[in-house]
């Protein structure tokens, strides 16, 4: 999850009703929700956020929701991916799986049903949230940790490496700061290290949670 307490859950379907509809839904069970009829916006916002759910539609007229789940997908992200629809074949359902998609649910969405549904899958998705270093040195601060470690767990769906300069940027704190805090949980034995080695001078540090 982010920095927040809440779940955040993208939803994408062309019908502004149901858009409204499962909007009210997450507000009602506390979820940060935001919603787009178009799937290239959709794809664009992942790109600068990270969702704990993505529940997408299957009708939709520029790009249907397989083939929605299948770019999805492309990303790297392994976010759990619900697809509504008003089909129950199982051949369609079996479809929606090899694509990517974890689950499917019915139309008309039954709110009760549905928070159940995606509570499950906000249990079950993902490796447990890295927690955080008991006794923190001094001048180290929780909130600041909690940046950089929210900032790697976002990397992890890429499986990127990132220096320590490139960290400081994304979070946009000093790089002795940053350095600091990656000597810390390296310490404690949250990441792994690899040296990359260029033509001249010192071989690069490259971090990544273990």
């Amino acid at each position: 999850m982010g920095t927040s307490d809440k779940p955040k859950v993208l939803v994408v379907d062309d019908d502004e009703g149901i858009l409204y509809t499962l909007k009210a839904i997450g507000q009602v069970a506390g979820w940060s929700v935001n919603t787009t009829t178009e799937p290239n916006i959709a794809l664009a916002s992942l790109e600068r956020n990270t969702y704990d759910v993505i529940i997408v539609d299957y009708h939709m007229p520029d790009m249907d929701g397989v083939e929605l789940v299948r770019e999805i997908r492309k990303t790297g992200t392994k976010v759990p991916i619900i697809v509504l629809t008003v089909d129950e074949r199982i051949s369609l359902a079996e479809r929606f799986i090899e694509t990517g998609a974890n689950d499917f649910a019915i139309k008309p969405i039954k709110a009760a049903d549905f928070i159940s549904r995606i509570r499950l899958h906000l249990m079950t998705a993902g490796p447990p949230k890295p927690t955080l270093p008991e006794d923190l040195p001094k001048g180290l601060s929780p909130q600041t940790m909690d940046l950089v470690l929210e900032t790697l767990r976002e990397l992890e769906a890429t499986e990127e490496w990132v220096t320590a300069d490139d960290l400081a940027a994304r979070i946009g704190i000093a790089y002795p700061t940053v350095w600091r805090y990656l000597g810390v949980l390296e310490q404690e034995g949250s990441l792994e290290m690899r040296l990359e080695y260029g033509g001249r001078g010192r071989p690069s540090k490259l971090y990544k949670l273990a």
